[in-house]
């Protein structure tokens, strides 16, 4: 009986030792995570990662009591699920830095079974904040004569409201939360991959905007005097893609973190309004006929529809903005071709022989054009002073000569470029290349591209909603006048940037006299064209170039706990 309860004791008391371990170690485990989180929503509070390092040092030793034996050790990183997928989503490189991961550590004495040993814990958590703005390059203003012209245009209505109304619902900020939830999308990717009628879409404003802080006071009546307004048949999608104009442009690896960002319900109306109008571009190819030199392709799009950004601050690994948005006030791409041509003999029973294009030159100009990327935010305790920084780029023209040129006609986040060499003149036989004449550069691959752009302007704006700081403006004179050369610019450009191969090797050198005359060829046809967009420039207006930023808002984000 005695060497029975003899073990029974030694059993209950190593027991009671185990027992003291895994209390201890979900005590430092609770200590890890509130410290991460106190560190990761002091990260971008302008002190950085030291801040966040003394946030959590205190948090651990002095608000969740870790005796002062214990060691406690912060990193600081950024937690990406797309660009740290092999590093359990967690490192320290990357820009900007939203997350802390705490390391506590302590040594726990064994009472009764033996020496003591160290145990640890790991917590990490992050916080992300999103900025939301617009960008357009059209003059910003609240005439009401002006916006009630624009949308009666729009919409074929005869809307009549006063300044004052469209005062409330400039300064009437809703969620993208909430919009969902009018609409009934589950999550914001649903809410992204969502076409609804423009009516519709201004019904969920209305219920979006019941629950906002900024409610303008005749806001919700003013909206519904607008949808009965609106025609049916009117449709937007309200996420941009790579092939459709959206309402709203997020740059975020999870959309889902976008649902406290805010949009102005003007600008969602108005950017709405122009995208249900404005997605099909004009064809101007009877107005650019230039046989028998040549025939051309001409697509043009007025007064691009504005473009609401949502993400986060910083730049991807490869160097592009997490968050950017870019829009024009003319869009036009030109594909001039000389000769096509096929050597057919199936009528013999032979296969199709030779196929010549002698010509075809794609190029895309944008005038006016406009580039805002989000550089940088900091969160504090106040809204009045935190702030974000976004840099806007007014360009007075853009062009570029490349096999992806149509493409930008999507394009609403970064400047005008052609990733890919134009095939200027191709010679193939029996579906092999032969001879191949390329605008742009091999090494890497990409087309031509020229641009006349204004210097940078950084704007800062602070935390507060519809502050005077809301609409910032940067500018260029004389696009008419700037583009009207922009062709003939690119013939000389084109001496330097056209390459030959003949079955695959490159033969620049010994054919340079034929690129010359190629090159002279090109000359009159591009100062046709030259003298035949000056005036639809100068008719529409385009001599002064305006890119306007909106801040619609920022969200800073609520420490969260991540593994």
């Amino acid at each position: 009986m005695a060497v029975l309860c003899l073990g029974l004791a030694v059993a209950a008391l190593g027991a009671i030792d185990i027992g003291n371990l895994y209390f201890a170690r979900r005590e430092m485990q609770r200590t890890a995570d509130l410290a991460a989180s106190a560190g990761a929503q002091t990260i971008s509070n302008g002190g950085g990662c030291a801040s966040a390092t003394q946030s959590a040092q205190n948090n651990a030793l002095s608000g969740n009591g870790l005796p002062s034996s214990g060691t406690v050790t912060v990193v600081c990183g950024r937690w990406d699920p797309s660009a740290n997928a092999g590093q359990s989503y967690f490192s320290t490189s990357g820009a900007p830095l939203n997350a802390v991961q705490v390391t506590v550590s302590e040594t726990v004495p064994y009472f009764f079974m033996g020496p003591a040993r160290v145990i640890q814990a790991v917590g990490t958590a992050e916080a992300t904040n999103i900025r939301s703005f617009s960008l357009t390059t059209s003059v910003a203003t609240l005439s009401g004569g002006l916006i009630n012209g624009l949308l009666n245009g729009l919409f074929g209505s005869s809307l009549n409201l006063s300044v004052l109304s469209y005062q409330g619902l400039a300064t009437t900020q809703i969620k993208l939360g909430d919009l969902a939830t009018a609409i009934g999308a589950g999550s914001m990717s649903q809410l992204l991959s969502t076409n609804i009628s423009v009516k519709n879409l201004v019904s969920a404003m209305i219920t979006a905007a019941s629950k906002s802080t900024t409610l303008g006071v005749t806001a919700i009546t003013d909206l519904g005097t607008i949808e009965a307004a609106i025609p049916g048949g009117l449709n937007v999608a309200l996420g941009n893609t790579s092939t459709t104009n959206g309402l709203l442009a997020v740059a975020l690896d999870d959309p889902q973190a976008a649902a406290n960002a805010t949009i102005s319900l003007l600008d969602a109306l108005l950017v709405a309004a122009e995208i249900a109008q404005g997605q099909t571009a004009i064809n101007l190819g009877t107005s650019l006929n230039l046989s028998p030199l040549a025939s051309v392709t001409a697509q043009a799009k007025i007064i691009q529809p504005p473009v609401i950004a949502v993400g986060e601050a910083g730049q991807y690994p490869n160097g592009t903005w997490r968050t950017s948005a870019h829009s024009a006030q003319v869009q036009i791409y030109l594909n001039v071709s000389l000769v096509s041509q096929s050597l057919n003999l199936t009528y013999l029973g032979l296969p199709q022989l030779v196929n010549i294009s002698l010509l075809s030159l794609p190029i895309y100009i944008e005038a006016g054009d406009g580039t805002a990327y989000l550089q940088s935010t900091q969160c504090t305790t106040q809204q009045t002073t935190s702030q974000s920084t976004i840099v806007a780029t007014t360009g007075i023209a853009a062009l570029c000569i490349g096999g992806d040129a149509s493409s930008n006609f999507t394009n609403t986040t970064v400047p005008t470029t052609c990733n890919q060499p134009a095939q200027l003149t191709t010679v193939s036989a029996l579906g092999y290349s032969l001879i191949n004449v390329s605008v742009g550069t091999t090494s890497p691959s990409s087309g031509l591209n020229l641009s006349l752009q204004a210097a940078s302007t950084s704007m800062v704006f602070n935390g507060v909603p519809n502050s005077s700081t809301a609409y910032q403006s940067t500018n260029t004179n004389g696009v008419g006048s700037a583009t009207a050369s922009l062709l003939t610019q690119l013939a000389s450009s084109m001496s330097t940037s056209i390459h030959a191969s003949v079955a695959g090797l490159d033969v620049t050198a010994l054919v340079a006299p034929l690129l010359s005359a190629i090159v002279t060829l090109l000359s009159p046809i591009l100062s046709s064209l030259d003298a035949l967009l000056i005036p639809l420039l100068q008719l529409l207006g385009v001599q002064i170039g305006v890119s306007t930023v909106h801040d619609l808002g920022l969200a800073c984000g609520q420490a969260q706990l991540v593994y």
